[in-house]
C-alpha cells in the first residue's frame, strides 16, 4: 500500500522525469532510428543482391558465347557489386574458371582463395576450397593442400575429400597410401571413372 499523497506522487513523477525523461527520448529515437536503418540497410542489400544477380547472368552469357574478356570485366564487377552478398564468391569462382580457361593457374588459385574468403554458405566454401585443392596438388603445394583438405568435414564431400588425399599420396611417392585413401573414396561412394582409372594406374 502506498502512504504517498496525490501532490507528493505527482512531485515524485516530476522528479522522475527530470531525471529520466532525456534518456527514454532519446531511446524512442535511437529505436525509431534503428529501425528505419534496418529497413534500409536490409533494402540495400536487396538491391546490391539483384544488381549482383543481373551481372552474374551476364558472365554466364559471355562465357557461354566464348566471349572471355567481356566476362572477365563483368566478373571482376560483380565481385565488388556483389560485395556483402554470396555473388561475391560466385564472381571469384568465375574469376577462377576463366583463369583455367586461359591456363592461368595462379590466377586461378588467387581467385579461388578470394573465393573462400567471401563464402557465405558453408558448404559453398567447402566446394571451393576441394576446387583450391586441386590446384595446390598440381602446383606441388602439398602441405596447404593438405592443410585445407583437413577442414572438409560435411559428409557429401568425405568422397572426393579421400580422393585428393590419395592425390597428395600419389604425386609424392606414397603408392600405397594413395590406393588406401582411393579404395576409401569409392567406399564413401565416390564412384567415378576418373577415379577407377587412377586405382588401376597404382595397380599397373
Amino acid at each position: 500500500m502506498s502512504y504517498l499523497t496525490d501532490e507528493e506522487k505527482a512531485e515524485a513523477i516530476k522528479k522522475w522525469w527530470s531525471d529520466n525523461g532525456a534518456a527514454v527520448i532519446g531511446g524512442l529515437v535511437l529505436g525509431i532510428a534503428g529501425l528505419f536503418g534496418w529497413n534500409w540497410w536490409t533494402d540495400r542489400q536487396a538491391s546490391k543482391a539483384e544488381v549482383a544477380s543481373e551481372i552474374y547472368m551476364a558472365v554466364l552469357s559471355h562465357v557461354n558465347a566464348g566471349q572471355h574478356a567481356q566476362a572477365s570485366a563483368l566478373a571482376t564487377e560483380l565481385v565488388e557489386k556483389g560485395r556483402r552478398t554470396p555473388y561475391a564468391a560466385m564472381g571469384w569462382s568465375l574469376i577462377a574458371d576463366l583463369a583455367v580457361r586461359q591456363e592461368d593457374d595462379q590466377r586461378a588459385i588467387h581467385a579461388l582463395e578470394q573465393a573462400r574468403e567471401a563464402a557465405r554458405d558453408k558448404g559453398y566454401r567447402q566446394v571451393v576450397t576441394l576446387r583450391l585443392v586441386r590446384h595446390l596438388v598440381v602446383g606441388e603445394r602439398f602441405d596447404e593442400a593438405e592443410a585445407l583438405l583437413g577442414e572438409i568435414r560435411d559428409e557429401p564431400f568425405a568422397g572426393l575429400r579421400a580422393e585428393l588425399h590419395g592425390d597428395v599420396a600419389r604425386a609424392r611417392g606414397q603408392t600405397e597410401r594413395a590406393r588406401e585413401f582411393y579404395e576409401e573414396a569409392l567406399a564413401a561412394g565416390h564412384n567415378t571413372e576418373y577415379l577407377r582409372l587412377k586405382l588401376d594406374e597404382l595397380s599397373a
